[in-house]
C-alpha cells in the first residue's frame, strides 16, 4: 500500500467532514450539472458541496508555514453562518507550507449534508489544493481567491503561560491582503516546540474561532502525503464530485429490496 494511501486512509476511516466557516472559493467551473439537476427531480436527499474549513484556506494557515513539519490534533471552535457555535477537531499535517486535514468530529452546518468521509489537501503557497473522497476513491480542485501579501508580528496581550506542560509565549500577528484586508491573531507559541503556535485566536474576523493544537510530533513526512493517492478519480469540481457520490448512494437504495414488515404477535390471553 503506498505511503499517503495508508495516511488517507488511516486518518479518514472515521473522520466526517462538515463546514466550519464561510469563505469564497474560485472552484473550476460553475452552475448545476445535469446530475445534480436529476436527482432534485427524483427527490432525493439534498446534494452538499463539501468545503474546507475557513481555517485551512484563509490566512490563519499562514501562522504554520514556517514551522518544522508536524503532525497534530486540533480541535476548533468557532461558529457557523448563522451565529451558533460549532466545535470540531481533527488530524493536521504540515510541511513546507502544504497540509493533510483529515476532520475527525462533525462541525454544525446549516443544511443537511450528504454522507461520505472527506479529507483535504492544501498549498499555502499557491491557495489551492483538494478535496478527497474515501467513499469515493476521488479528488476535486479547490482554490481561494485570497492573497496575503505581508505578515506583521507585534507583543501578545496574555501573560507567559503554560499549555499541555508547555511553555508559551504570547504574540500578535496581523495579516494584510492584495485587496487592503487585514485580519489579527492572538499566538501562544511553545518555547520547547521550536515556537510551534499551540494556540490561534482571531480577534478581528467577522467569524471569529479559537485554534488549539495538541500531540504535536516535529517529525519528517513524506511529500506523498501532500498529492492525491495514486488510482483516485480526478472530478472538475467538488460539487461533480459529491453528485456523483449522492447518486451511487440513491441507486443503491433503488436496487436494495423492501423490508418486509413483520406481523406484531397477539398478546396472550389466559
Amino acid at each position: 500500500m503506498k505511503p499517503v494511501r495508508h495516511a488517507f486512509r488511516t486518518l479518514t476511516a472515521a473522520f466526517f467532514f462538515a463546514s466550519a466557516g464561510m469563505l469564497i472559493f474560485v472552484l473550476a467551473g460553475t452552475g448545476c450539472s445535469s446530475r445534480r439537476q436529476a436527482a432534485r427531480r427524483a427527490g432525493y436527499s439534498r446534494v452538499m458541496t463539501p468545503t474546507p474549513p475557513a481555517f485551512l484556506t484563509g490566512p490563519a494557515i499562514l501562522l504554520l508555514t514556517n514551522t518544522a513539519s508536524f503532525s497534530a490534533r486540533i480541535e476548533l471552535q468557532s461558529q457557523n453562518s448563522l451565529g451558533v457555535a460549532a466545535k470540531s477537531g481533527g488530524e493536521l499535517l504540515g510541511s513546507g507550507g502544504k497540509f493533510f486535514y483529515a476532520p475527525q468530529t462533525e462541525e454544525a452546518v446549516d443544511v443537511p449534508r450528504q454522507g461520505g468521509t472527506y479529507a483535504f489537501i492544501w498549498d499555502a503557497a499557491e491557495n489551492k489544493g483538494y478535496v478527497l473522497s474515501d467513499a469515493l476513491q476521488a479528488y476535486a480542485p479547490i482554490a481561494s481567491a485570497l492573497h496575503v501579501t505581508n505578515l506583521e508580528n507585534g507583543v501578545g496581550a496574555a501573560p507567559a503561560q503554560r499549555i499541555a506542560g508547555h511553555p508559551c509565549e504570547s504574540i500578535s500577528v496581523t495579516t494584510r491582503t492584495a485587496e487592503g484586508s487585514s485580519a489579527t491573531f492572538d499566538v501562544l507559541r511553545a518555547m520547547d516546540l521550536n515556537g510551534f503556535p499551540l494556540k490561534i485566536q482571531s480577534s478581528t474576523n467577522a467569524m471569529p474561532f479559537v485554534l488549539t493544537f495538541s500531540k504535536v510530533r516535529l517529525e519528517t513526512l513524506s511529500p506523498t502525503i501532500f498529492a492525491p493517492p495514486d488510482g483516485f478519480t480526478r472530478y472538475p469540481t467538488p460539487e461533480s464530485m459529491s453528485d456523483e457520490l449522492a447518486a451511487r448512494e440513491h441507486n443503491l437504495k433503488r436496487r436494495s429490496p423492501p423490508q418486509m414488515e413483520m406481523p406484531m404477535p397477539e398478546p396472550s390471553r389466559f
